[in-house]
This record gives structure tokens, C-alpha cells and sequence, in this order.
């Protein structure tokens, strides 16, 4: 007898897996339908397999949007019976986090990628013409390939794709559970597993589908490259290819940068970016595009580069397939900090990124040599000579990154044990500014340059007042700036100061352009508007890291070694202990810990961290402020938290503040023991009600305690103890050696504090003394934070919207260049059909 479960809504997932089954179906007949149209030459047939195609994709388009609306139904309604549901959402979750849980997961992340493709599709759809077939087939068969990785069947034994409304008592896991098989068991489930503390924030609402529209977005410059290699239109493509390649660079590079800005405000990196694997999935694939329209640009003009065009906007698709695979695939578990658990659909990854790689590439190779060439070389004084050399410097960081990410890889694949790099930021960075120098330097040269070939002399001329107004404004920068960063020594310096010129160059020279070379025609300056962009992008990453400043300098070393665990990477001197309402300084600042709060229905636990900056000629206060970072302590009963920073925003710099870590809460009270402290004269040891500093050692002691007899070699450590109303006490406690064998330790005690401090060691070679401190309340009323002031941040930040600016104004120019050509060429058309 079939067991009938109580409280169940089976009806949403089973027509939730009904129209991801028929999306599956609707692509695959639509991916047959568009190569079917490709292939046949008649125009009847032709037609009737193209109005197949436009049906099929329509039905897949529409059993997408169900699916996700659907999934979204369920994740509203908290129905915790299905496995997707219950593991990443909760009763208590914000109704603001919900799309966050919806794409927390892989089959929601995929769902997404799916969506942006129907979105896509229907435009091309409309506005491909001639290319329509070859680009559909393509983009139709990956919106097969996706759709497979929501079935959730099997296949010949093997599991294809992840169903995302699979119930929880259905899931492997769980099956041999025996409260799964009981009809309430829903009752016992009375709540979900909750999302990630990571997501919940408002940049994974915004963060996601940017960064998978610019992943579906890639496909369609591969597509028609791919059309154009199918159809032996070896030329024909690149035009309409353009706007679509500009439109990915820009998508995906907005969603590579809202990625950072989010690492920046929510995310413990310590800055915008770490070079974690995921963040270098995303980052790699943009720059080979990159570099694949710098190479179609010079095939527009002189017909030059188009092989190497072919190569970079298939390899840009390909590295986004292996990006896919590395998150997903659970290979990187142990080096990135988000990606993906393996939900065992590694080989199914492998052959999604097989399926597109290997005919595109054989493809490329086979017809290689049916490819339109020029013979002649290109002049190195021409724009296109310079363009190419720009990429392949593109090409060369792309490789370099994707080498070391890659590791685990390696490992696996060829059984090695290479470990990752220790000092992973400072590996990438000894390459890559060499990479941004050069990039820098052919930004602001290039644009001077022309087509095919350029007189000496007209770029001496050009560039001579951009090269001495760059010239003088790093010298300035660098002199008042104090850029001294000598952390890898004497020749990183020199490679920051050359970046430094190359940056500040870029932006000079490139604003020259727009005024010298276009004449002011600010609506033709899109790629100087870029160019711009970028320069103040490495402007800004250079000086806000090469003078990014810890200011949360444990100078009373209060954090013991080992205090975060011995794994932890965390510098116990760059973070600073804070007893509630003790203020300390910081840097510039006196700062004091005032007390934590939290919200109902939010599982954050809010810091209130107060900020004060005084005249130190009379004490006046300058400058107050309160941050309040956050974080999720104790999770689900797990030790730990989960920090959220906060910044105070200025126009010259940020102050960016986290919390490291708090006492738990939940901790049992041991007033019975002593704490043990190794100190030297200067150094500071916290209690609950106050601090004490040694001062220095007495050899005649002065302790009540203490009776001294003939032959003692005694000596008091110096103590003087602050409480939080600045009150002052003194204690005294004494070591000794009498008759030359027998040690002894005299403890002194403070009764209004309830404090007792043994000397309980000398340690001559260290320099050092051992102390053990007793009191009648634990200190467990204290943060640990970490705090930086990042210098110009904010010249990064607008270098971005500029840069994407840039690539909104080529865009709406060549649409407009191609409108008017249409324009003109259907006057002729009608012109001549009067005649």
C-alpha cells in the first residue's frame, strides 16, 4: 500500500518538471529544426524548417519562464518537502533574499543562465535576418545543453542533470532515513536549512543575473563566428557580430566589477579583489574577448586578424564553459570560498564544454586556409600592428591566470601535488603588472596611430604634450602621494611607479584623442571613453593598494599567536581587541566598541563601533562617526561568524571595518582558573573591567604578601592597572628564589576589581616575563576587529561606470552607422525599382 504523506504540494513540482522536460524538448527540436534550415538550400523547405525552429524555441522560452516561476512559488511559500526549497531558504529569510536562494544553488544558477538565453534568443530571433538559422542552432543547442542539467533522470544508469523539485524524501541522502518514510514527516521539519550568511546581501539579488546575462551573452559573438565558419561567409559575420561582442564585454565586465564591489562591502577578502578562482573564472573569459574585438576591429579596417578573431571569440566562450566547470564540478572546494559543491554532474560538464570546444576548434583548424588573408605585413606604425600586439599581451594574462587557477586540475588530471600559490595576491600581481603597464602604455598610444600606416612624425606631434603632461602628473602623484610600497622590495616599486605613469597616460592621452584626433566629437569618442575608463580603473587599483594602510594595529599585543586557530591566515598584530565601551587607539582615531544589537526577523548581530578623531594640541574633536558591521555568529550551532564590513565613505579615501571575532556567548563562566600572559616591559593585558601595563620590574619588591628572608633573590613586576572610569591602581606580585633551589610566586590581588595576577615566570632570553591573571568575572565582553583605509578607492569605482559608458556609446554608434547604411542602401533599392 502506498503511503500517503501529510501536508505535501506535489501539484507545483510535477508541473515544474513537466515544462523543464519539455524546455529539453522544445531546444532539441528547435536545435534540429535551425540546422535543418541551415543545411538545406531550397527556400520553401527552408522556410517551413525555419517556422518549425521559431515555434519550438517559442514553446522553450515559455516552459523556461514556468520553471523559474514555479520554482519561485515554492521557494515563497517555504514548501520544505522539496530538497531545494529546505536547503536554501528558511521561515525567517527576508523576502528581499529570496531570488538570492533561488540562484544559490546550481540548478537555479543554470535556470538562469537559461532564461537570459530565451531573452537573447527571441531578440536574434527578430534581428539576425539572414544569420538567424546558423546563430539559433547554435544558441538552441546550448539551451539544450542547460536544459539537460535540470531533468534529473537517468539515463543507461547514469543521473542526467539535477532536478530542482526533487522532494527531500526522495534525495539519495536521505532515502534510507526512517523519518522520511513516515506520512507526517513534514511535521518535523519545522523549518528550512537557511541561505548561506554569504548571500544574504542585496548584491547577490543584483550580482548574479548581471554577471549570467553576460555568461548567456558570450554565446552569440561564438555563434556567428561559428555561423560564418558553417556557411563558409567567412567575412559576413563580423558586422552584425560587433555590437553583440560589445554588448558581452560590457555585461560581463559590469557583472566581474559588481562582483568586486560586493567582495568590497560584504565579503571578509579585505578589499575588492583577492584573485580567488571563481573571481577568475569570470575575469578571464572577458579578457580574451576583449582582446577578440581589439582583433575584429583591425579585420574591419585592413582586413587583418581575422584567424586570430575566429580564435578569440571561440576561446572565450570555451574558458566560460570551463569556468562553469571549475565552480561547479567541486574541484575547487578547497581554494575558493565559493563555489560549488559537486552535485555529481562533473562529466555532464565536461561533455557540455566538449560539445562546443571540439567542432568549433576542428572546424577552425580544417578551414584555416579558406580564410580571407592579407599577405602583406602590417606596418609598426599601424594601428592594427599595435591592436594585435595588445592582444596577444591579453592573451598572455589570461594564460598566466588560468595556469594557476587551474592547479587543482592538474592535479587531478595528471596525479600530481602542486600546491597553490602561498601568497596567492602578490603571484598574480608580479605578472600582471607588468601585463596592465603595457595595456596601459598601448591604450594611450594606440588611438594616435592609423590604419595600414602613420608618418613618424604625426605621432611625435600627437603625442608629445599628452607624454610630458603624463610625465609630470606622475611625478606629482608619486610626490605627494608618498607611494613608498616596498613589501616585495625595491623592483616592485619601480613596476608600481612605471604602472603608475602607464595609468595616468592612458587617461591623459586618450582625453587628447577625443579633443585632437575626433575634434571634439564626444558621440564618436566611445572608445576613448573606455579607454579612459580603464586607465582610472588601473589608476585606482594601484594607488588604493600600494597604499592601502591596516590601521588596526595591535601595538598592546592583547591577541595572542594563535588566537583566530592554527589554519587561519589572519595576522594576529593587523587586528584589534576591544572591550565594550574602553575606547583605544587607532591609528588617527580613538575607537570604542559601544555594544551589538539585533533585529527581529534578522539573524545578523549588528556592532556599534564609534569612531573619534581629537586635536592633539587641546583635545577638541575633530571628527566622529559610528559604523555598524555585522555578522552572523554561531550559525545553525556552528563556531565561527560570518562578518559583513562596513566602510565610512570619503571623496579621498574609504575607512573599511570588520569584525574578526567575539566571545561566544554561550561559553561557561571558569572564574577558577588563571589566563597565562607572556609580556615585556610597554605590554598590556585586558580584563573584563580594565587594562594593566608592566612597567618594569623591582628587584626590592613591595607586596604585603610577601615575607623576605636572608638569601631571597626576589623581584616584583611593576603593574598599573586602569579600570573603564580611568581610575589607576598599582599591584606588585613577586617571584623568588630561596636557598638557591626552591621557586616561589607571591600573587597580589586587587579587591575592587576581583583581580589576582601571579608572576610566574622569568624568561631571560626572550626578554620577557610570564604572568597569570585570575578575575571574578571571565572578559568576555569584547570584538575583535580588522580595520584599512583604502586611499582613492573611489577613482576605481568611477573609472568603472565610465569605462561601461564607453561601451554604451560604441554600441548606440555602430547601431546607428548600420541603420543609416540600411537606410541608404533601401533609398537605393527604391530608387532603383522606380527607375
Amino acid at each position: 500500500m502506498e503511503t500517503k504523506y501529510i501536508g505535501e504540494h506535489l501539484l507545483p513540482g510535477q508541473l515544474g518538471h513537466f515544462f523543464a522536460v519539455l524546455s529539453f524538448m522544445a531546444s532539441l527540436v528547435a536545435t534540429i529544426a535551425y540546422f535543418n534550415a541551415v543545411r538545406i538550400k531550397e527556400a520553401p523547405l527552408q522556410d517551413s524548417w525555419k517556422k518549425l525552429a521559431r515555434y519550438a524555441f517559442v514553446v522553450e522560452i515559455l516552459s523556461s519562464f514556468a520553471v523559474f516561476g514555479i520554482l519561485y512559488y515554492v521557494l515563497y511559500n517555504h514548501f520544505f518537502e522539496y530538497k531545494y526549497v529546505w536547503r536554501n531558504s528558511s521561515r525567517t529569510l527576508e523576502v528581499k533574499y529570496l531570488l538570492s536562494s533561488f540562484w544559490a544553488d546550481q540548478e537555479g544558477s543554470f535556470l538562469l543562465w537559461s532564461l537570459w538565453h530565451s531573452v537573447l534568443g527571441c531578440i536574434l530571433m527578430f534581428r539576425a535576418k539572414k544569420w538567424e538559422a546558423p546563430v539559433m542552432t547554435v544558441l538552441s543547442f546550448a539551451q539544450f545543453c542547460l536544459a539537460s542539467m535540470l531533468l534529473g533522470i537517468y539515463i543507461f544508469g547514469y543521473r542526467v542533470g539535477s532536478n530542482p523539485f526533487l522532494l527531500l524524501r526522495q534525495a539519495e541522502e536521505n532515502i534510507n532515513l526512517p523519518w522520511v518514510s513516515l506520512p507526517d514527516y513534514l511535521s518535523k521539519i519545522p523549518d528550512g536549512n537557511g541561505l548561506n550568511p554569504l548571500l544574504q546581501n542585496y548584491w547577490m539579488v543584483i550580482h548574479p543575473p548581471v554577471l549570467f546575462l553576460g555568461f548567456a551573452s558570450m554565446i552569440v559573438p561564438f555563434a556567428f563566428a561559428f555561423g560564418g565558419l558553417w556557411t563558409r561567409q567567412y567575412t559576413e559575420w563580423t558586422k552584425p557580430a560587433m555590437p553583440w561582442a560589445l554588448f558581452a564585454g560590457m555585461i560581463l565586465g559590469t557583472g566581474v566589477m559588481m562582483g568586486a564591489a560586493w567582495a568590497y562591502e560584504s565579503l571578509t577578502f579585505g578589499g575588492y579583489w583577492a584573485w580567488d578562482p571563481v573571481e577568475n573564472g569570470s575575469l578571464v573569459p572577458w579578457i580574451t574577448l576583449v582582446a577578440g574585438i581589439h582583433t575584429l576591429l583591425a579585420y574591419r579596417s585592413t582586413g587583418h586578424a581575422l584567424k586570430s578573431t575566429f580564435f578569440f571569440f571561440f576561446i572565450s566562450f570555451v574558458l566560460i564553459l570551463y569556468a562553469t566547470f571549475l565552480t561547479r564540478s567541486g574541484i575547487l572546494g578547497e581554494t575558493s570560498v565559493h563555489s560549488f559543491t559537486d552535485l555529481g554532474m562533473s562529466g555532464q560538464l565536461l561533455v557540455y564544454m566538449a560539445v562546443f570546444t571540439i567542432p568549433a576548434f576542428t572546424l577552425l583548424i580544417m578551414r584555416r586556409k579558406e580564410i580571407p588573408d592579407v599577405k602583406r605585413e602590417e606596418s609598426s606604425y599601424s594601428r592594427e600592428f599595435w591592436l594585435f600586439v595588445g592582444s596577444l599581451v591579453l592573451l598572455i594574462a589570461a594564460i598566466q591566470i588560468t595556469f594557476t587557477t587551474s592547479i587543482p586540475v592538474w592535479n587531478k588530471l595528471f596525479k600530481l601535488n602542486m600546491a597553490p600559490p602561498t601568497e596567492a595576491v602578490f603571484h598574480y600581481n608580479k605578472i600582471q603588472i607588468w601585463v596592465a603597464i603595457v595595456l596601459g602604455l598601448l591604450t594611450a598610444i594606440v588611438q594616435f596611430l592609423k590604419y595600414k600606416d602613420t608618418p613618424r612624425k604625426h605621432v611625435t606631434q600627437k603625442l608629445l604634450w599628452p607624454t610630458v603632461i603624463a610625465l609630470v602628473a606622475t611625478a606629482l602623484i608619486g610626490w605627494l602621494g608618498n607611494i613608498n610600497f616596498r613589501a616585495y622590495g625595491a623592483g616592485f616599486l619601480v613596476a608600481i611607479y612605471i604602472m603608475l605613469f602607464a595609468s595616468v597616460y592612458a587617461i591623459i592621452a586618450n582625453t587628447a584623442y577625443i579633443f585632437s584626433g575626433l575634434k571634439g566629437k564626444v558621440r564618436s569618442a566611445g572608445a576613448s571613453v573606455a579607454h579612459i575608463g580603464f586607465g582610472m580603473i588601473l589608476l585606482g587599483v594601484l594607488i588604493s593598494s600600494s597604499k592601502k594602510e591596516t590601521i588596526s594595529i595591535d601595538k598592546m599585543k592583547m591577541i595572542e599567536p594563535g588566537f583566530f586557530g592554527e589554519q587561519s591566515k589572519e595576522n594576529p598584530r593587523e587586528n584589534l581587541m576591544l572591550p565594550r565601551n574602553f575606547p583605544i587607539q587607532m591609528g588617527a582615531y580613538h575607537v570604542t566598541y559601544a555594544g551589538d544589537s539585533t533585529v527581529p526577523g534578522d539573524p545578523k548581530t549588528y556592532y556599534v563601533v564609534r569612531y573619534e578623531k581629537k586635536d592633539p594640541a587641546n583635545g577638541a574633536t575633530l571628527e566622529s562617526f559610528t559604523l555598524y558591521p555585522d555578522a552572523f555568529v554561531n550559525t545553525k550551532g556552528q563556531e565561527g561568524l560570518t562578518p559583513n564590513p562596513s566602510s565610512r565613505h570619503y571623496l579621498t579615501k574609504d575607512i573599511f571595518t570588520y569584525i574578526t571575532a567575539v566571545p561566544r556567548k554561550d561559553a561557561a563562566n571558569d572564574t577558577a582558573q588563571y589566563r597565562t600572559h607572556q609580556v615585556q616591559q610597554g605590554d598590556s593585558i585586558f580584563f573584563s573591567s580594565g587594562y594593566m601595563v608592566f612597567t618594569g620590574l623591582q628587584t626590592q619588591p613591595e607586596n604585603r604578601n610577601y615575607q623576605a628572608q636572608t638569601g631571597d633573590l626576589a623581584v616584583g613586576a611593576k603593574l598599573q592597572v586602569y579600570n573603564k572610569n580611568n581610575e589607576q591602581f598599582t599591584l606588585q606580585p613577586v617571584y623568588y628564589i630561596r636557598d638557591s633551589t626552591y621557586q616561589f610566586s607571591v600573587p597580589d590581588t586587587l579587591s575592587p576589581l576581583s583581580l589576582y595576577v601571579k608572576f610566574s615566570k622569568i624568561m631571560p632570553k626572550d626578554n620577557k616575563i610570564e604572568l597569570e591573571v585570575k578575575e571574578g568575572g571571565t572578559f568576555d565582553d569584547y570584538i575583535v576587529l580588522k580595520a584599512f583605509i583604502f586611499p582613492y578607492i573611489n577613482v576605481l569605482w568611477i573609472g568603472v561606470l565610465i569605462m561601461i559608458a564607453g561601451f554604451v556609446m560604441s554600441i548606440v554608434q555602430r547601431a546607428k552607422k548600420t541603420a543609416e547604411k540600411v537606410a541608404v542602401k533601401s533609398g537605393k533599392i527604391a530608387v532603383s525599382e522606380e527607375l
